[in-house]
């Protein structure tokens, strides 16, 4: 039988390299989140006190160049329907600027960017029962016109605005990438064991595990055969995924292994990185329940 990854699998945090410190702090202490640590050259954010997004910088940070691999956007993940309806009338009532939406038959999204151009998501799901699935067994996916006064209806406005709900967590991670092509397959699905769920038009790939729509999407949308970032760009460091126990984290690493894929082992991490330089960190963390 194939290996599959932890079908309980959540996302942890992603860490983004900043130019502009301060600004950008600014930026995602309006967005929603609360501060949990910080340095000089280091700020952890989160929800309930768990971090979803940590920012760094250091000196020489540039600016990621055009038609280069690395982050999409992140997507941040709240409750419900009602929540969605809450953050986006109340972020849009604090003058943020949104970019786009796109109802995903799955689920319903918000989009916008930080001062750098992070690619930000917000969404909410609709129940696994509502997924499109085709003969091939993959989810059908689409970006239809979202029914923004209904959501916007959902908001009270006697519900205070103390940024994001509880529960919200990190959904999924979207990537621009190199290629889809064999060598990528290998990785993701025979050694790490997530599952493909869309092949959108040949162009992009989402990847599950447990059954999710996608916890990872990766796309060709900058162009085939497109460099990497260099490392001292801004944009995405690394991203977390939690792990429900020590012994499926065990069965990733005798995965790995088996796969001949080389990774780092720091206690109860295990950290891979990928051809685009996308680096994954395993852990065995406690998961939100809704």
């Amino acid at each position: 039988m194939n290996y599959k990854l932890d079908p309980q699998m959540q996302l942890g945090y992603t860490k983004i390299r900043v130019q502009d410190f301060s600004k950008q702090k600014a930026f995602y202490s309006k967005l929603g989140f609360t501060i949990i640590e910080e340095t000089n050259d280091l700020v952890k954010f989160g929800v309930d006190g768990r971090t979803i997004l940590i920012l760094t910088t250091e000196d020489d940070v540039i600016p990621r160049p055009a038609r280069t691999t690395g982050l999409f956007h992140f997507a941040l993940l709240v409750p419900s329907r009602e929540d969605f309806g809450h953050v986006i009338a109340n972020l849009s009532n604090e003058g943020i600027q949104f970019t786009g939406a796109g109802d995903h038959i799955y689920s319903e999204a918000f989009y916008l960017n930080d001062p750098e151009g992070n690619g930000i998501e917000i969404y909410h799901d609709r129940p696994k029962s509502s997924y499109v699935i085709d003969e091939q067994g993959m989810v059908q996916t689409d970006t239809l016109p979202v029914d923004v006064q209904s959501i916007l209806a959902l908001h009270d406005p006697n519900r205070a605005w103390e940024g994001f709900p509880t529960g919200t967590i990190l959904g999924h991670m979207h990537l621009n990438v190199s290629d889809l092509n064999d060598e990528v397959a290998k990785l993701y699905f025979d050694a790490l064991g997530f599952d493909l769920k869309t092949n959108f038009r040949g162009s992009a790939w989402f990847i599950s595990a447990g059954g999710y729509h996608h916890h990872i999407a990766m796309n060709l949308w900058n162009g085939r055969g497109i460099p990497n970032a260099p490392k001292i760009a801004t944009g995405l460091v690394s991203f977390s995924l939690n792990i429900s126990s020590i012994e499926e984290l065990e069965k990733l690493t005798a995965n790995l292994q088996k796969h001949d894929v080389s990774y780092e082992q720091v206690g109860e991490k295990v950290i891979v990185e990928d051809i685009n330089q996308n680096e994954m960190i395993f852990e065995v963390q406690q998961l939100t329940t809704y």
